[in-house]
């Protein structure tokens, strides 16, 4: 079977509408579960992500050899693992945080800015339904660990979140470099090499130029101006789960008062 994606098409819209809807569905199944159903919900849940980036890039080293987009190194990638353990051990709340406020939405900008499905010749290859049903699902997973109170974040996760992060991204401008030396095509981890075709990343790109120094490539105004907005980002994330929690808690207040 063939078949073509378009930014905006009936398909398109039921991407973004879906993994909210799943995620809605499960929660109101499970809502007066105990927590271990819960969490064993969240555990296929990962374990299918887990497998879906596995068929992924098996295919793409089985069809394309060894190359950049076979290790999992960029955020929507590693998505499915931490989402994972995430829902094996709900305490590792720095991973929950860096899941949280960094990977889902980077998997809900890649459903709603879907651009590079366009250059498929055929999305329902292996690569193209795991593009499909992997971010689909991050926002879905994503969505059900915080409403089933499995990711709770404070003030503390997330600087550490920030740290760590911080780490892996200057890193990401270094591997990325030493990728394209070695494969001879476009490594791009953290978006830190440039931004994907499409995306409003390419705004941020235009506004610096790219230089040569230490023997690394990038584009310094587009590498603070992608911090800051991831930062931001984050920021933003953990303000909606804050959010989550002081609902859920009033909720409880009432039934307790009642």
């Amino acid at each position: 079977m063939q078949a073509q994606f378009e930014m905006w098409s009936p398909f398109h819209y039921f991407m973004m509408i879906f993994p909210f809807v799943l995620a809605a569905v499960l929660y109101k199944m499970t809502q007066k579960k105990t927590f271990a159903v819960k969490r064993r919900v969240a555990i296929v849940l990962g374990i299918i992500l887990v497998l879906i980036l596995a068929a992924r890039q098996i295919y793409i080293f089985n069809n394309d050899g060894l190359g950049p987009e076979v290790f999992p190194f960029q955020v929507c990638h590693f998505a499915n693992i931490l989402l994972l353990i995430v829902a094996i051990n709900p305490n590792l709340r720095v991973t929950a945080a860096i899941a949280w406020c960094l990977n889902v939405p980077a998997g809900l900008v890649s459903v709603v800015f879907a651009d590079g499905l366009e250059n498929y010749s055929n999305v329902l290859n292996t690569q193209g339904l795991a593009y499909i049903s992997g971010h689909m699902l991050i926002v879905t997973t994503g969505l059900y660990l915080l409403l089933t109170r499995m990711i709770q974040i404070d003030w503390r996760e997330l600087l550490k979140a920030y740290e760590v992060l911080a780490v892996l991204y200057v890193l990401s401008v270094v591997v990325n470099n030493w990728f394209v030396a070695i494969f001879d095509e476009k490594s791009n981890y953290f978006y830190s090499y440039a931004p994907e075709a499409g995306t409003p990343l390419e705004d941020l790109y235009n506004l610096g130029s790219t230089i040569e120094a230490f023997g690394l490539t990038f584009n310094p105004v587009y590498l603070l101006s992608l911090a800051v907005v991831g930062a931001a980002v984050m920021f933003l994330m953990y303000l909606l789960a804050k959010l989550r929690y002081i609902k859920h808690d009033s909720s409880v207040q009432r039934k307790l008062a009642n």
